[in-house]
């Protein structure tokens, strides 16, 4: 429980309204425009969602400046960014459970292996050799790290988690259930109808502050190394193939699938279930929509939509716009024929 004067307090360059008591509110629970929760905070930062705050049952409605007056007779608390200051909230209703050098029934760490204080280790547990796990870090229930691993401070690694050899880690990692870092890139020589395996003995190196999903796969490099950069956030089920190159803060929704030796620069934006072909590249704060597929490297940076056409998102909707006339088109060549005709045009 905290009171909204405490609240705010932590909030940077927020404003209490409509309250002269702000001591007295309590609140313990966040809860969304439509739901009704005593001592409660509710949130609004679009103007399609006024009508609804002003209907909503919180105890205090959190907005931005100069909207307070939208909500008279209601506590209200001001921030410049509504979102951000959720962020801050929801941490203080939730805070993140604290690394205590708690350890599974059954694990095996190998003696070489060097361990931060702080950090838990779930059941089911291996560790490798020399491999090196950071402070405060929780490896949970059945991970499976190899050897020559280094993962940095305050990392997670979610249940089932596989970590292959010489993988690289920076700090606050976070994984989800079920994902796979540095196993083998897809590489096969085709010779007289036989497959040949090309061994991939780079690795893969991962930045600070990066989200991996679950079921999300990392190819390690063939020669050079797969790297993803810093502040970098992965969806579920997404596959990254040897040698990609992503930059820093780019965003990568599920499902979508980048192929070996693609270069994604800092700053994209990859919609859900995009393709992205080997060996291209997306400029700095290029953004893909979804279900898009990409073949070529953009000559610029933009939205770009469709499949393999490599249309600016604007050039897409006219596409689209247009696609019922070309269903029709056998009937208009027709129609310019007759009309050909009747003119006594001649081809």
């Amino acid at each position: 429980m905290i009171t909204l004067l405490e609240l705010s307090n932590r909030l940077p360059e927020s404003k209490i309204h409509n309250t002269n008591e702000p001591e007295k509110i309590s609140l313990n629970s966040v809860i969304t425009l439509y739901q009704n929760k005593p001592n409660s905070i509710t949130y609004v930062s679009e103007k399609s969602y006024q009508n609804d705050a002003k209907k909503s049952l919180a105890t205090v409605i959190l907005t931005l400046h100069g909207w307070e007056n939208l909500f008279e007779n209601r506590p209200v608390i001001t921030v410049n960014h509504v979102d951000l200051a959720l962020i801050q909230i929801l941490d203080i209703f939730f805070p993140p459970q604290e690394s205590v050098s708690k350890r599974g029934q059954y694990f095996v760490v190998h003696p070489s292996a060097i361990i931060g204080e702080f950090t838990d280790i779930g059941n089911f547990v291996s560790i490798g050799e020399n491999s090196r796990i950071g402070k405060n870090c929780k490896i949970s229930d059945g991970v499976k790290i190899a050897s020559n691993v280094t993962i940095g401070d305050n990392s997670i690694v979610g249940p089932n988690c596989v970590v292959y050899d010489n993988v690289k880690i920076g700090k606050n990692f976070l994984s989800f259930a079920n994902s796979t870092i540095g196993g083998e890139g897809f590489r096969y020589i085709d010779f007289k109808s036989i497959l040949y395996r090309v061994p991939q003995v780079g690795t893969v190196v991962i930045g600070d502050d990066v989200r991996i999903g679950s079921n999300t796969t990392i190819d390690r490099g063939g020669i050079d190394d797969t790297t993803i950069g810093d502040g970098t956030k992965i969806d579920n089920d997404v596959q990254i193939a040897h040698n990609v190159k992503i930059g820093k803060h780019v965003i990568v929704a599920g499902a979508t699938a980048i192929a070996g030796s693609a270069v994604i620069e800092d700053y994209c934006k990859i919609s859900g279930a995009c393709a992205v072909a080997d060996h291209i590249t997306l400029p700095s704060g290029t953004m893909l929509a979804g279900g898009s597929g990409l073949r070529n490297t953009p000559t610029k940076k933009d939205i770009y939509a469709g499949w393999d056409w490599n249309l600016t998102f604007m050039e897409f909707q006219k596409f689209r716009a247009n696609v019922k006339h070309i269903l029709n088109l056998n009937k208009i060549v027709k129609k310019i024929k007759d009309i050909e005709e009747k003119l006594g045009i001649k081809e």
